[in-house]
């Protein structure tokens, strides 16, 4: 199996597209009050575009740490919520209008 590597490109490219945000930000603001609005929405496009791309990369950069040279397998843990299912009342039957408003 061929170890994945990180796509360091994409997030290299980040930087750039970061910048023009900003600089658009602060040229394309009419007042004081956008422009701080406006490169707060910057600033958090680019968090999130970054958390993206760790996300896509998790097990890339997990291997990073522990390289497969050594022959040892590497261990990897998900933790996994299945969703909740409505819990049925006691002492109502199935079909009744409260329950099919619950579900």
């Amino acid at each position: 199996m061929k170890t994945p590597k990180p796509q360091w490109g994409l997030l290299y490219t980040l930087f750039p597209v970061a910048v023009v945000l900003l600089v658009a930000a602060h040229r394309l603001s009419p007042s004081a009050g956008w422009r701080v609005f406006a490169e707060c929405l910057a600033a958090l496009a680019v968090i999130g575009l970054t958390a993206l791309w760790v996300r896509a990369n998790r097990l890339a950069l997990a291997l990073l740490d522990h390289p497969s040279a050594a022959g040892t397998p590497v261990r990897a843990w998900v933790a996994y919520c299945p969703p909740v299912m409505p819990r049925r009342r006691l002492g109502t039957p199935t079909g009744t209008p409260e329950q099919k408003l619950a579900a």
